[in-house]
């Protein structure tokens, strides 16, 4: 197995856990995101979607590891680490976007392996604290013929989940007709005439589709090709892959080119070269997401269900939209606010061996992962909302580019030697060299001259924002292991590294691991049975650190602005021709140290039946300190705040994996696999007078971090209450929300839970994957303004008005009046999803999001060989029908996919707001071997 920096490892003499998912299992069901295929599949691992259908997933190994930096993993291809920026999304403005580990293509994935705690991550140093995914790529295999592989498949998807409206009551207020209201309060339908918002009569009906005919069915289509072959001194394997997504909006696609290269010859019997590259030309067009008007499903799915969103016209013939809400047509948004990017990227590496002895190696590798990734986004004359540019109704366009170098290269010398008959020494030094640089240039035109021309000369005023941003860090590292026998393993190893984004005298980090496996059923073979096949106990400690972000540690000047406190005169510079500039509010610190993350993992590994039950486990307990992050400071000393060092942040978890065969037969064999993972990230203290930290969000609501509290709890206002918890209800039946804010929410499941299944019958196999998420809260505005709006279906549960036309008062809160009386006035429908009802404070938009998914099903049928006999072209035939997120059962979470963030990929979770639908897909595939 691939342990750190291609070192090859026995599974069974690893003292610490490490998890593979091979690449077939990542492809059975393609998605786009390679991040996304990891759902449900490796223990200690939660992978959250985001939503959205070009979203990626956050992915978190063993808990939060920082307060404020990556929690993400660090992904290495080939032994290089890749840049996976991006996936975040702003709060208000913008579209839903993709990390740059999309930019992989599955196909050429061999498998995935997992490292989690610091004894496996740590020769990996800073970059390594959140935990490593190691992607290797296919490769021509020594001996193999000279092969053609090509593969087609292509899926159609739609809503996973829709939202369920009423049909029952018009557009209006308190039971009457109104057309220039937005919510669906009015009159019931009964075929009555009307006037609609254009002036016209009409006869008063429900369009129940005007929500879905915005929508369209997504297509995912991928083509491959590779040519692999091998002999006993060359392999290879060249591939292209061409992928095609549309998303379930119109004007939302992603196109990708992937040509990729793994090469490799024995110029000697000593000497061995090797390359492995890929190039990667990704093209998308989004539209806008998240909580803002110009999101077309924001505004969209809110609409009157008497209006015909479908029919009736959205813009006149100047352009200007014809709409009755403050926001944006959801038709003129699609074609008038925009986005497009494109990234161009090479990542690969160049890597030599040399067998300077039968049992010491060297080995270089040089590896690079450039690219240029350039967006632009326009905003049309006539918006109303924000969209990319925040242009206050002026209309505006951004220009985005960055360019990214990251240089990489690591020597190593390998020994791996008997010292006697019962022991062996495998020994690995080495260093690596880092050099990443970005480059970023923003320009953003505001007041737009001429509709439909988005060039930067079309704008009357014009903000300009560059950055340049370069950091190293050189590390030395050693990895010892001492092997006895076939049951015992130590392991040492540590690295130290030096970091250029620390002052000097502070840039040394040193990372230390042990590790120690015992085989027990080797060591006394007696254990051994026809039931006890093997049984394993493994240890290991270790500490991990993480440096802070590039020029922390100084305090630089930025363009100054200057006001006697009025807004009408304040002062921009350069002002009359004259450059002012001042101090950031944050300051820096040149006393910075590193964070560091020290863990103690015990597990073990059981086989029983000669494999047809396996077990693995491990409990783990990590604590991280000298967190790095802004402390507020008094205004007194010139700055807001101070980077600094200070606080705690501890993890407990615990994972499981429970491999069963229950048929293994000549004909027939059934494998399933269940992964649990469990684990709860409690932050211990913040900084002195630091009550807590908002990491997302907005005022109110937010993600914070407060000690003593889980990490990541949503705060907001609530219901009030007295002192036994009862809700305090207004004389006229409504609720009273608090002044101040309080936590009201958990984001973090209590537990995940996998069950995969692969059951193959002669030439047939079928695979299916439920994936469980226990608890887990999100704030779901979504479904707090469908209610608000009274378009959710449950919203006319009861009637809303009687025989007579007068309102019914259906609903009661239950609570009590200040005087502690129970609560005995009854309110409307309205009025009970109003924002002066259930909605009168954040707390009520809090959901249970448990859920269980089936994440993916396949079936497969290969061609027999003696269908494919009498000729020499084809060599093999798989034909697969396939799906993903077919069936979604949330019983706490109406309406919506619960796997929703606001703020995508980030440490911030739990905050739905802006509709981001995911596709259901149903697609196949044909794959043949020439």
């Amino acid at each position: 197995m691939v342990t750190s920096f291609g070192i090859q490892r026995d599974r069974k003499t690893l003292g610490y856990g490490i998890s593979e998912v091979k690449g077939d299992d990542l492809t059975k069901a393609p998605t786009t995101e390679v991040t996304n295929a990891l759902a449900g599949k490796v223990a200690g691992v939660q992978v959250s979607g985001a939503g959205g259908g070009f979203a990626g997933s956050n992915v978190t190994i063993r808990g939060f590891s920082t307060f404020t930096g990556s929690n993400q993993p660090l992904y290495v291809v080939d032994g290089i680490p890749l840049d996976n920026s991006g996936g975040g999304n702003s709060v208000n403005t913008g579209v839903v976007n993709s990390s740059r580990i999309s930019d992989i293509n599955p196909q050429d994935i061999e498998s995935v392996n997992v490292l989690k705690g610091a004894a496996a991550t740590v020769l990996y140093g800073s970059r390594a604290a959140s935990g490593v995914i190691l992607i290797t790529t296919k490769k021509g295999k020594k001996g193999q013929r000279n092969q053609i592989s090509f593969g087609t498949n292509t899926a159609v998807g739609s809503v996973s989940r829709m939202p369920d409206f009423q049909n029952e009551y018009s557009q209006g207020t308190n039971g009457q007709y109104n057309n220039s209201v937005t919510g669906s309060w009015g009159a019931k339908i009964a075929g009555q005439s009307v006037k609609n918002w254009f002036g016209e009569d009409e006869i008063l009906q429900a369009y129940p589709d005007n929500i879905s005919d915005i929508m369209q069915n997504s297509v995912n289509s991928v083509n491959d090709v590779s040519f692999t072959g091998a002999s006993d001194r060359f392999d290879y394997r060249v591939s292209y892959g061409y992928t095609l997504e549309t998303g379930l909006l119109p004007k939302n696609d992603i196109k990708r080119n992937n040509i990729s290269a793994n090469v490799s010859t024995q110029l000697t019997d000593k000497f061995k070269i090797g390359t492995s590259f890929s190039y990667v030309n990704n093209i998308s067009n989004r539209t806008q997401g998240g909580n803002q008007g110009a999101n077309p499903l924001w505004r969209g799915i809110y609409t009157p269900r008497s209006y015909d969103l479908t029919n009736m016209p959205f813009e006149d013939a100047e352009g200007n939209q014809l709409w009755f809400a403050p926001e944006d047509h959801p038709y003129w948004s699609i074609e008038n606010v925009k986005n497009r990017g494109e990234v161009n990227r090479f990542y690969g590496n160049l890597n030599l061996k040399y067998d300077i002895l039968t049992w010491l190696s060297a080995d270089l590798k040089i590896g690079a992962d450039v690219f240029s990734m350039n967006s632009k986004g326009f905003d049309n004359k006539g918006i109303r909302s924000n969209g990319n540019t925040s242009s206050a109704g002026a209309g505006g366009v951004v220009d985005r580019s960055m360019t990214m170098k990251n240089i990489n290269s690591y020597f190593t010398l390998t020994a791996n030697r008997a010292l006697s008959e019962n022991w062996n020494l495998l020994a690995t030094l080495g260093n690596e060299v880092i050099s990443n640089n970005r480059n970023n240039l923003q320009s953003t035109g505001l007041g737009i001259v001429l509709p439909d021309f988005d060039n930067q000369s079309n704008f009357l005023t014009f903000n300009t924002l560059g950055e340049i941003t370069r950091e190293r860090a050189i590390g030395l590292f050693g990895d010892v292991v001492l092997d006895y026998k076939t049951f015992l393993s130590l392991n040492v190893k540590a690295r130290n590294d030096f970091s250029s984004t620390l002052a000097k005298g502070n840039r040394s980090i040193f990372y230390p691991a042990a590790a120690v496996s015992f085989v027990l059923t080797e060591a006394f073979p007696s254990m051994k049975s026809n039931v006890l096949s093997m049984a394993k106990i493994r240890v290991n400690a270790g500490e991990v650190g993480k440096g802070t972000s590039p020029y922390a540690t100084n305090t630089y000047y930025s363009r100054a602005s200057a006001s006697d406190g009025f807004v009408s005169t304040l002062v921009s510079f350069p002002f009359n021709g004259l450059a002012g500039y001042t101090l950031d509010n944050g300051a820096g610190n040149p006393l910075l140290q590193p964070e560091f993350t020290r863990e103690y993992e015990i597990g073990t590994e059981l086989s029983f039946w000669n494999g047809r039950l396996g077990f693995e486990g491990s409990v783990y307990k990590r604590d991280t300190r000298n967190l790095i992050f802004a402390v507020p400071s008094p205004a007194t000393s010139g700055f807001t705040s101070l980077r600094t060092n200070a606080g705690s942040l501890s993890t407990k978890g615990l994972e499981m994996m429970l491999t069963v065969v229950p048929v293994k037969s000549d004909k027939v064999t059934w494998r399933s696999v269940f992964n649990f993972t469990k684990f709860k990230s409690i932050v211990e203290e913040l900084a002195p007078g630091v009550n807590n930290i908002s990491i997302g969000g907005f005022t109110s609501p937010n993600i914070r971090l407060v000690a003593g509290e889980e990490y990541g709890q949503i705060w907001s206002n609530a219901y009030e209450r007295n002192d036994q918890g009862q809700m305090i209800i207004n004389a006229n039946g409504l609720p009273r929300p608090t002044s101040n804010v309080q936590k009201v929410g958990n984001p973090n499941p209590k537990f995940n839970l996998g069950w995969s299944n692969d059951i193959s019958y002669k030439d047939f196999s079928f695979s299916f994957l439920l994936d469980f998420k226990y608890k887990g809260d999100i704030m779901s505005r979504t479904i707090g303004d469908l209610r608000i709006q009274g378009v959710a279906k449950e919203t006319a549960e009861f009637a809303r008005v009687d025989a007579s036309g007068a309102v019914t008062t259906p609903y009661l809160f239950e609570g009590v009046y200040q005087d502690g009386t129970p609560n005995t006035t009854h309110v409307t429908a309205q009025q009970y999803y109003s924002l002066q009802g259930k909605y009168v404070a954040w707390e009520g938009y809090v959901l249970d999001a448990t859920f269980l998914k089936l994440r993916e099903a396949n079936i497969t049928y290969r061609l027999p060989s003696r269908l494919l006999s009498g000729q020499n072209l084809i060599k093999s035939v798989n034909i697969s029908v396939y799906g993903r997120n077919l069936l979604t059962y949330a019983p706490n979470f109406p309406h919506l996919d619960p796997e929703q963030n606001l703020l995508g990929i980030s440490n911030a979770r739990g905050l739905e707001f802006g509709f981001s639908p995911t596709p259901r897909t149903i697609g196949g595939s044909v794959r043949f071997s020439l």
